[in-house]
Order: structure tokens, then C-alpha cells, then sequence
């Protein structure tokens, strides 16, 4: 390793030349914000291949093979953790399936020895340049970057010069990689933004905006092609930017009453959980850890307060630990970069159900689609089973949470949709509909009425509980279905 320089050197080449290491029956794996230069340059040598297999995980671009016409296309499309709202349309058209990996899972030890699994063998990442060591890190965005690059046979890297600096075990020696091509990602000026907001209709030009300046740094320049394609406040919900509505105020009080001092904490992405730390749910309380997937904007700033300490933590005391530092706001990423009370692991460490466990106090905070009136919760499909995102950490942090020693498994879900015309709580799911936690498993569900506790409760009890948080114009109905299910009272 002392020459890694000459080694660095050797493999740097253009996107157009790495991607040449990409052949037939080839699986790529394409983690969360990808590597746009070498997409770009996989896709324009398309006619050149087939039978390639893209593991896309929540992509932020797309030279092509999602596009909305049916291409004759070398690529084969899994989504895999999460689909995100750029890709889901490919997903909802059958361009492309959904495969069931838990970040815990996908890397199983000894996989490699089964005939009949095959992972991916190539890996496209963003990396840090070298250290004076000769060790690469893959920024606030982690995620599985790091495992990619140790299990892939081949690897290639496009280098970004102004990575967040992190900590945590998240280095990886220059040797492990195959090609390595430098970039400058753009920085978003005025004038793109002036350009980009004349695209735009005159009714969303207003909103766009005012949305841009308050878009985290770090993401903007990932998320800034997608925007003339999304409405404002599809960025604000998935950016956890939005104004919250009166429920999730009401929901934040609730979890307040649950949240204990000395619990260690995990809050998952999406809403309402997202806005729970911005909506004072942690304030007033003491020596609260963080063990987490990612996240929550203001998370950071919980441990400038003095309310995250993490001295009552079994594991990494003191230390805030997660696989990525995505769902940051600015003021949280300029508290992390390069502060070692924030470290980084690997998602197969981090969200490894047995040791999530071995924190005691360990609270899972996640979100809910619907739930069934005996506890079966559903946080990945609407009208029955279109796939609106995927598992995430969520069924890890919630059994991890379940199993710990004071543990306790959180389900936040407003208790309607559709502006109320719907409720979400449910005598049954709905035919197709994905039970993303089983009932048993159940544990706490949250809604802006109230607290259903469900453990050790029976089915008859659990709707009894689930029914008293519901919306009140659906509760007389609920019970009726209750009582053709369980009897009367």
C-alpha cells in the first residue's frame, strides 16, 4: 500500500473508459445518489451490451432507462430498499421490479457459497478524494457504499472533490477499487436557478422559488435535475421541508408521552416521523441516545442542546451512530462534518436486528400506511398493492426496538388520508395490500387522537384499542366490522 499514488493514478480514466469493464450478464448495483457521469456513460453505450441487471436504490437520475416509452433497452430494472418518486412510474408500468433485500440481509455472510443467489459483481459509487494514507470515505451519504466496494468484483468510482468530511468506520484503501474518474460536480448558481424556475409553469414558479434556498446544500445539486419534474410540495414532504399540518402536532405531543428519558432513538424517513424532532417531541427530555438508520432534520441540533447525550447507550456511548447522515438539514450537516460524536457504519452493521436489540431503551419511531384492527401494519402499498416505496430499515428497527430490554416499537400514522375521506385504520388490508410488520410485532401505534398500546393485547382488544385512536366519523363503522369480527361487547 505505500505506492498507493502510482496505483491511484494508474486506474484514473474517463467515465466513457470505466464503464468498458461493464459487460454481458453483468449485475450493477447503483446505490442511493449515484455516480451521474458514469450513468450517463453506461447508457450511451447501450448498444454495445445486454442481459445487464441494474440494482437501482432510491436513483436520482436517468440516462434513459426509465423513461416513460417503452425502449429496446440491454438493462434489466430491480429497485431495490427504496423506489423514491423518480422511479416509481417505471415501477408502476412494469419496467422494472421490486426486490425485497433488508439493508441487513442484502450482504448475508456466506451468500456468496449459494448456487443459487448472485449479488451484484459490479459496483458504480461516489468517493472522497484519497487521504494522505491512500483511504477513500463516501461522504454524508453512506449508505452501503462501503460493503459495495469490498463484495464487488469490480468497482469504479467517480471522486468528488467536496464530500461532507465524516467518522465511523467508513474508509476504504484506493487498492480495492478497479477505475477511478474524476468529476467537478456543477454548483448551482443564480443563473441556473433563474433557469431553471422560466421552465417552469407560472403557478409553480412562485413555490420553486422559495423552495430552492431551503434545500439541504449537499442534496441540492442531486435533486436540482429532478425539480421541473416534481410539484414543490412533493419536494417539501420528501425533504421533510413542509409546513406540518395540526395532526402531526397533535401526533409529536403524543410521542412526547411515550418517549422516555435515557431511550435511544431511531426515526425513520417519510412523515409525519421525519417532522417529530422539528415539533419539540424530544424537548424537555434528558440523556437521549441516537441509533439510527438516518436522520430526522434537527437531529444534529438535538445533541447541540445537551438533549442527546447518549451516556445511558450500551453500545457507542456518546456517540450518535447511523448508515447515513441523509435527512440532515443544513444547520445539522455544518454540526456533523467532521465531528467524531456523528460516526458512520456500514447499513448490514448498523441495522443488524440483535445488536439494534442490545441497546436497551431502544425506541423505533416509523411510519404507517394503514393498519388492520388486529395489528398488521402496512407501510409500502396503497389501493391495495401498488408499491409506493419499500421496506427501508423499517422492519429492522422495528423488531431490534421490539426485542430490546425496555424497548418499544413506535407506529406514527395520521388517521386518515385523502383529506379524510379515507381511514386509515382498516378492518382488514386491502387485497394485495404488502403487511410490512407482522401483528405480532405490533407494538405501539400513534395517531393525532391518541396512544393504542397493542402488546399482550388480543385481537378483540387490539381493534378496541386501534378503533379509540381512529378519526371519530370512522369509529361507529369500525365497530360495527369489529363486532361482526370479534363479537359484542
Amino acid at each position: 500500500m505505500s505506492d498507493w499514488r502510482g496505483t491511484y493514478q494508474a486506474r484514473k480514466t474517463t467515465a466513457e473508459e470505466a464503464v468498458h469493464r461493464i459487460g454481458a450478464g453483468d449485475i450493477v448495483n447503483i446505490p442511493i445518489f449515484p455516480p451521474r457521469e458514469l450513468l450517463d456513460a453506461l447508457w450511451a453505450r447501450r448498444a454495445e451490451l445486454s442481459n445487464v441487471r441494474l440494482q437501482l436504490n432510491a436513483t436520482t437520475h436517468d440516462p434513459g432507462w426509465l423513461a416513460d416509452e417503452k425502449l429496446e433497452s440491454p438493462f434489466e430494472l430491480d429497485f431495490e430498499i427504496f423506489i423514491g418518486d423518480f422511479a416509481r412510474p417505471a415501477h408502476d408500468e412494469n419496467r422494472g421490479f421490486y426486490l425485497p433485500n433488508l439493508f441487513s440481509t442484502s450482504f448475508k455472510p456466506g451468500d456468496e457459497a449459494r448456487p443459487d443467489h448472485r449479488g451484484p459483481n459490479v459496483a458504480l459509487v461516489v468517493c472522497s478524494q484519497p487521504n494522505e494514507a491512500g483511504y477513500v470515505h463516501f461522504g454524508a451519504h453512506h449508505w452501503t457504499k462501503r460493503s459495495l466496494v469490498r463484495r464487488a468484483d469490480t468497482v469504479i468510482a467517480e471522486v468528488h472533490p467536496n464530500l461532507v468530511p465524516v467518522h465511523g468506520d467508513v474508509y476504504v484503501h484506493v487498492d480495492e477499487f478497479d477505475a477511478f474518474v474524476e468529476v467537478e460536480p456543477a454548483e448551482i448558481g443564480a443563473a441556473d436557478i433563474e433557469a431553471l424556475l422560466a421552465k417552469l409553469p407560472e403557478d409553480r414558479r412562485e413555490a420553486m422559488a422559495e423552495l430552492i434556498p431551503r434545500i439541504p446544500r449537499d442534496r441540492l445539486t442531486l435533486v436540482f435535475p429532478l425539480l421541473p419534474a416534481l410539484a414543490p410540495d412533493t419536494v417539501e414532504r420528501a425533504l421533510g421541508l413542509g409546513e406540518a399540518p395540526e395532526s402531526y402536532h397533535a401526533i409529536a405531543r403524543h410521542l412526547s408521552e411515550v418517549i422516555q428519558d435515557g431511550d435511544c432513538i431511531q426515526i425513520g424517513v417519510g412523515e409525519p416521523s421525519s417532522t417529530m424532532v422539528r415539533l419539540g417531541a424530544f424537548n424537555e427530555k434528558h440523556d437521549l441516545g441516537v441509533h439510527t438508520e438516518l436522520i430526522a432534520p434537527g437531529t444534529a441540533q438535538l445533541v447541540e442542546a445537551g438533549i442527546v447525550t447518549g451516556r445511558r447507550k450500551n453500545q457507542f456511548p456518546g456517540i450518535v451512530v447511523a448508515a447515513a447522515w441523509t435527512g440532515g438539514s443544513n444547520e445539522d450537516m455544518e454540526i456533523i462534518r467532521d465531528n467524531p460524536t456523528f460516526q458512520l457504519f456500514d447499513p448490514e452493521f448498523i441495522l443488524h436486528i440483535p445488536r439494534i436489540a442490545a441497546n436497551d431503551n431502544q425506541v423505533s419511531i416509523n411510519n404507517a400506511l394503514s393498519i388492520d384492527l388486529i395489528g398488521q401494519i402496512n407501510a409500502e402499498t396503497v389501493f391495495g398493492q401498488r408499491l409506493i416505496n419499500g421496506t427501508g430499515g423499517q422492519p429492522e428497527t422495528h423488531i431490534g426496538a421490539f426485542l430490546s430490554k425496555g424497548g418499544r416499537a413506535i407506529t406514527l400514522l395520521p388517521s386518515t388520508a385523502l383529506d379524510g375521506a379515507v381511514s386509515r385504520i382498516v378492518p382488514e388490508l386491502e387485497s394485495g395490500s404488502i403487511v410490512t410488520i407482522p401483528r405480532f410485532f405490533a407494538d405501539i401505534v400513534i395517531t393525532e387522537f391518541g396512544i393504542a398500546r397493542l402488546l399482550g393485547k388480543n385481537h378483540r382488544e387490539r381493534a378496541a384499542a386501534l378503533i379509540a385512536v381512529a378519526h371519530p366519523d370512522f369509529r361507529e363503522e369500525l365497530r360495527k366490522e369489529a363486532e361482526t369480527r370479534f363479537g359484542g361487547s
